[in-house]
């Protein structure tokens, strides 16, 4: 049995070795995941983040009787029958929570520079709201209130709006200001990509300390265009993205496409995917993910019917596998192997959102409400930023699901008002892509070392 990951800590302090009882019929435990590779079969534990690799010969015995295999036992990825794995999971992250080193420092900020957008998008959560431009001193107060409270460490902005590029000059303003205060930081936008040129990309590198930009891709050239309807005329807008694209990674600045898929796009997706291969022939610097368009944004009834639900999660699946065929698969998610504590900056003490009116609130899907508090005044809504924590009821199907130590489903969250099958199935998957790529950059750096 080869160990290629630990459990990590505190769990490995908290929990110990578990003693095997005589007499005792053992089962494993329901958060261990299975991958198989080359070399036999690794079994991933979610709740203590252990990595396993089990040699063909340790296979057999693992299938006739996996208690043959001491540390399975040792390990917990074997538990006794009658054992409750989900409140152990639950007793280990109120536990270890206790134990996290703690600050009052903000160190992530979601800043909307406008709510004001140049693309129509039929799916937006945003339609509807006022177009609201930061002002610039607004702007500047968001940078003192950034000052106030990192605390002197090194924080992280996300750029977002709207189109934030719609205010590019209060981004300058806040890094300005924030670089005279002798702040470190990085930042990452959400843009449609349309506004992007030579001279924005050289303040972005040069200021703005970008690091990554978030751009959706609906479709092809055809769809694109109709699906996001620029305030433009006579202005092919697939055809500028995508060289916008390019100005970006020869920058060094990386690219996440996200491609946002529903019944109306799922099959277009397939072609988008060849496309992207051929225009992007070295890959490096961009990445590209599938996001689901769910009802609560959406407006589509399609999530609710079993037949097109199925069919939208098949499309998501072999295109993913054509994304990784192409070197287009996000990096191993390197958070799966941590403990997590929150599902997103919502139920995150470290992140705030900044609104153009320098409300402060939790999460940009509440940029006209729900808000806990104001950059010019010290005191927060302690009753707000509870109830972004609050949590919505488990179900019985939760008692036994292999992603429950990683599954967060907040009360005010939109997209977590509904738990389909598909959705786990989703989940599993990823993180078995994470075990196979995670076990390949093990196997690469035992070579490198026996070179060495």
């Amino acid at each position: 049995m080869l160990i290629i990951r630990e459990t990590i800590k505190p769990f490995d302090q908290l929990l110990k070795k578990q003693k095997r009882r005589l007499g005792e019929t053992y089962r494993l435990m329901n958060f261990v995941v299975e991958q198989p590779v080359d070399e036999g079969l690794l079994l991933y534990h979610t709740m203590t983040k252990a990595l396993l690799l089990l040699s063909p010969e340790e296979i057999a015995q693992y299938r006739q009787d996996p208690t043959a295999l001491p540390n399975l036992v040792e390990d917990w990825f074997l538990v006794p029958l009658s054992h409750d794995d989900r409140l152990l999971s639950r007793q280990m992250k109120d536990v270890t929570r206790m134990l996290e080193r703690t600050t009052d420092a903000i160190t992530h900020y979601t800043i909307m520079t406008t709510t004001d957008c140049n693309a129509r998008c039929f799916y937006c959560y945003e339609m509807g709201r006022p177009r609201v431009p930061m002002s610039e001193e607004t702007a500047l107060h968001t940078a003192d209130y950034i000052i106030r409270h990192s605390q002197g460490k090194k924080v992280s902005i996300n750029w977002f709006g709207g189109e934030p590029l719609y205010n590019k000059r209060v981004i300058t303003l806040i890094c300005q200001r924030l670089q005279e205060a002798g702040i470190g930081y990085d930042s990452s936008m959400v843009s449609n990509g349309f506004l992007i040129n030579d001279d924005i990309v050289r303040e972005a590198n040069d200021l703005w300390h970008l690091k990554w930009v978030q751009i959706t891709l609906d479709g092809t050239e055809k769809i694109y265009n109709r699906s996001k309807a620029y305030i433009y005329k006579d202005v092919n807008a697939y055809r500028r993205v995508l060289d916008n694209i390019h100005r970006l990674q020869a920058a060094g600045i990386s690219v996440r496409i996200r491609l946002n898929i529903d019944m109306h796009n799922a099959e277009n997706l397939m072609e988008l995917t060849e496309e992207l291969h051929q225009e992007f022939t070295d890959p490096k610097g961009i990445s590209v993910y599938l996001h689901s368009l769910f009802e609560e944004v959406a407006g589509s009834k399609a999530m609710h019917d079993e037949q097109k639900r199925a069919f939208i999660y098949q499309q998501m699946e072999a295109i993913r596998s054509l994304l990784d065929e192409y070197g287009f698969a996000a990096p191993a998610r390197q958070h799966i192997g941590k403990i997590r504590f929150n599902a997103c900056q919502a139920d995150d003490d470290q992140s705030v959102v900044i609104t153009p009116s320098g409300h402060i609130g939790k999460c940009e899907h509440f940029a006209d409400d729900h808000f806990v508090g104001h950059i010019d005044q010290e005191e927060q809504d302690a009753e707000m930023i509870a109830l972004f924590k609050e949590k919505r009821e488990e179900v019985e199907d939760c008692a036994t699901c292999p992603v429950y130590p990683t599954c967060f489903k907040l009360k005010l969250c939109p997209n977590d008002k509904q738990c389909y099958p598909e959705m786990q199935t989703e989940k599993i998957q990823k993180t078995r892509r994470w075990m196979s790529k995670t076990y390949q950059q093990f196997k690469n750096s035992q070579q490198d070392e026996a070179q060495d």
